[in-house]
């Protein structure tokens, strides 16, 4: 490997350098850099309220955020340097005692694979981010190390602009609670639902201005996220890989009648995602 190739694929493997002139030898070299990695891919081989446990690490791009020492929230990993969450899990939280966690299952045991821990260099919100009605509720976090990727930690991959996933049954995987108030389980559970369109979610018992644009809606009676899932995925396979399609945020409850999980719609933010990812690659 050349020492100009070396100091380009450490320094400049972002969409930002990507704006060189197409066709150049560079462009190339760089577009081809940034695709050689794979996202969505579970480890489907090793085979939530209403849900059931996963298999060890099913769910490679799985995050677990602690703070001071305490689960807090749920997150993807979307590249080596950075997950994806929700803003409400990070407001007022204070940097220097987030950890973020990979390659977990099992909070409690920590011999069935190798989890490894991250410090935090950067929380990003959406400035638009309303902690009264969660409007926009979605959020960086830069690891101050970069993960290398491995068959227990891997990213997810992003759907196209103003996807629509409506129709289609979506998997949520969390530490949440598998009952409305009760215990936080020990290992990461998963949960089948049925993602809604926005026009049948504003026609369930929530107020119908309370679900905007950014915001989808997914679940039935007693299938649902809960406490302790906010931040982590809704995903949605295409039979190959998987994509991060809602991002956990609010409801009413636990899989009540006609209160389905609210989710941020992640289709919509895919330009704020992508102009906020610094120094980095989304792979393909």
């Amino acid at each position: 490997m050349s020492s100009m190739y070396r100091f380009y694929e450490n320094r400049l493997c972002t969409a930002h350098y990507l704006s060189v002139k197409k066709g150049s030898n560079l462009h190339d070299l760089l577009k081809f850099h940034c695709n050689i990695c794979n996202c969505g891919f579970s480890n489907e081989e090793i085979r939530i309220v209403g849900g059931r446990p996963t298999g060890i690490n099913q769910y490679p791009w799985m995050a677990r955020i602690v703070y001071d020492g305490k689960f807090h929230c749920g997150g993807s990993l979307l590249t080596k340097d950075y997950i994806l969450t929700a803003a409400h899990c990070v407001k007022k939280l204070r940097k220097s005692k987030i950890r973020v966690i990979f390659g977990d299952h099992d909070q409690k045991i920590t011999s069935e694979s190798n989890a490894i821990q991250r410090a935090v260099t950067s929380i990003v919100k959406h400035r638009h981010f309303d902690p009264e009605t969660y409007n926009y509720d979605i959020a960086l976090l830069r690891l101050r190390k970069p993960i290398t990727f491995s068959k227990i930690i891997k990213p997810v991959c992003l759907p196209r602009y103003n996807y629509d996933p409506s129709g289609r049954i979506g998997t949520v995987v969390g530490w949440g609670r598998t009952s409305e108030g009760g215990e936080l389980p020990a290992i990461i559970n998963q949960v089948k639902v049925p993602i809604m369109s926005i026009t049948e979610c504003r026609n369930q018992k929530y107020k119908s201005t309370r679900i905007t644009s950014t915001m989808l809606c997914a679940g039935r009676p007693n299938m649902d996220s809960c406490q302790g899932d906010s931040g982590g995925p809704l995903i949605l396979s295409n039979g190959v890989k998987y994509f991060l399609v809602g991002i956990v945020s609010w409801g009413v409850g636990c899989g009540r009648d006609g209160y389905p999980g609210v989710y941020t719609r992640v289709s919509k933010f895919i330009p704020w995602i992508k102009s906020n990812l610094k120094n980095t690659c989304l792979c393909s």
